[in-house]
């Protein structure tokens, strides 16, 4: 095993498409596509076949027509992202099956990252049957264009990639195994270099509305304003306490929208996005209905409407216990420190799981950024999460009966 051919390929990928400090490899772009094809040529230097399939997924095949075990994350960005996220779990699985020998292989989902059309995950949940043309046909970047097209243009660019003629290659898949990089700091303050997913937090997003009345600035007496912004703001903190006080639940007010957003304008109406991610579901509904109540009244209180309307919800996913387990036992016998944890952020693997047996790894990070530029892994949790890999490859292929 090389390290220092993973830490190559990785700043590769990072200087593939620069953003101004950063990486900038959008879902279906061009940039992600030239990433891909980059992956696909090391697939083919480590002795397996490189393949897309229609939903813009890269495979690296072994040899023979078995069932196989996979490992791999993907390879876009955010807008100014780091160098690890995504990238450094596809060239962990690269060199994994480099040193084994065997029916192991690399997968490498496309549409990861969710900036581009609001809804990340786009190739895994494609593969597994949770999202369909029509509902791609409905997402529409910033410029309009839906996903289904530019998903059709990215794999017209990458045709040189052979075809996977497998209408459901997931069959084939005996089970998968992705790392990533962890995405804030707690694994390092447990003393791990790897931690492994017992579950991955449901998001629900919301749109919060304000409407009161808009004013002059200056002629509008303050025991007469209805302002919308003020309430909405109140609103903001409301979520920020009520998700500090929470167990299992984290909460985010992302976007403001102020109309008419002028210097000299009391504003009228106001618009919130909320993003609410939990691994309870009950302490989830909880926290909204506290936010309707108190949020509501709030508004009231200012003569200003409030309303709230779901957007989106989706269901915590628990990752299989028993190989949770399994793992445990693989990196207590390789000297691996590993501990358990949950993930607040999507991942491919969740989407697997669905279908195949799936595992949720993380390489701890050093100092708790994620999405940006300065994110980073210590050389030595690279090196423990890579010996983990290597070895829990070949136990799931045996656990499975394929080797």
């Amino acid at each position: 095993m090389d390290i220092q051919r993973v830490e190559s390929r990785i700043e590769e990928l990072f200087d593939l498409t620069p953003d101004p400090g950063g990486a900038k490899r959008l879902a279906y772009s061009p940039d992600e596509a030239q990433a891909m094809r980059l992956v696909a040529g090391w697939i083919e230097e480590a002795g397996l076949s490189a393949r897309l399939d229609g939903f813009g997924n890269l495979w690296g095949l072994p040899l023979g027509e078995g069932p196989f075990v996979t490992s791999g994350s993907h390879v876009d960005t955010v807008p100014n992202g780091g160098r690890h996220d995504g990238a450094l779990g596809t060239v962990l699985a690269l060199e994994a099956v480099e040193a084994l020998d065997g029916p192991f292989g690399v997968l490498v989902c496309a549409g990861e990252e969710a900036p581009r059309f609001g809804a990340g995950t786009l190739g895994s949940r494609q593969l597994v049957g949770k999202l369909t043309d029509e509902d791609l046909a409905k997402m529409r970047d910033a410029g309009g264009v839906s996903a289904l097209d530019v998903r059709a243009e990215f794999l017209e660019s990458l045709r040189d990639v052979p075809q996977l003629e497998d209408h459901d290659p997931i069959l084939r898949v005996a089970a998968h195994v992705e790392i990533h990089i962890e995405q804030r700091r707690e694994l390092k303050d447990r003393g791990a270099s790897v931690g492994i997913a017992t579950a991955v937090a449901g998001p629900a997003r919301y749109r919060l509305s304000f409407s009161g009345a808009t004013g002059h600035s200056g002629e509008t007496r303050m025991q007469e304003r209805r302002d919308a912004l003020c309430a909405g703001a109140e609103a903001i903190l409301l979520v920020e306490r009520l998700a500090r006080d929470a167990a299992s639940t984290v909460a985010t007010v992302g976007t403001v929208n102020v109309e008419p957003n002028s210097l000299t304008a009391i504003p009228g109406r106001v618009e919130l996005g909320l993003d609410v991610r939990s691994t309870d579901l009950e302490e989830r509904d909880a926290l909204m209905t506290d936010i309707a109540r108190s949020g509501g009244k709030k508004a009231h209180e200012r003569g200003v409407e409030f309303r709230s309307r779901k957007l989106s919800v989706s269901q915590p996913t628990l990752m299989d216990g028993g190989l949770v387990e399994f793992s445990e036992r693989v990196a207590l016998r390789e000297h691996v420190p590993i501990t358990r944890c949950v993930s607040y952020a999507g991942h491919d693997a969740q989407h697997l799981a669905s279908r195949v047996p799936a595992i949720l790894m993380f390489a701890a990070s050093a100092n708790g950024v994620s999405h940006a530029p300065e994110e980073d892994v210590e050389r030595r949790d690279i090196e423990k999460s890579l010996k983990l890999l290597v070895a829990l490859m070949p136990e799931l292929a045996y656990r499975r009966g394929e080797a």
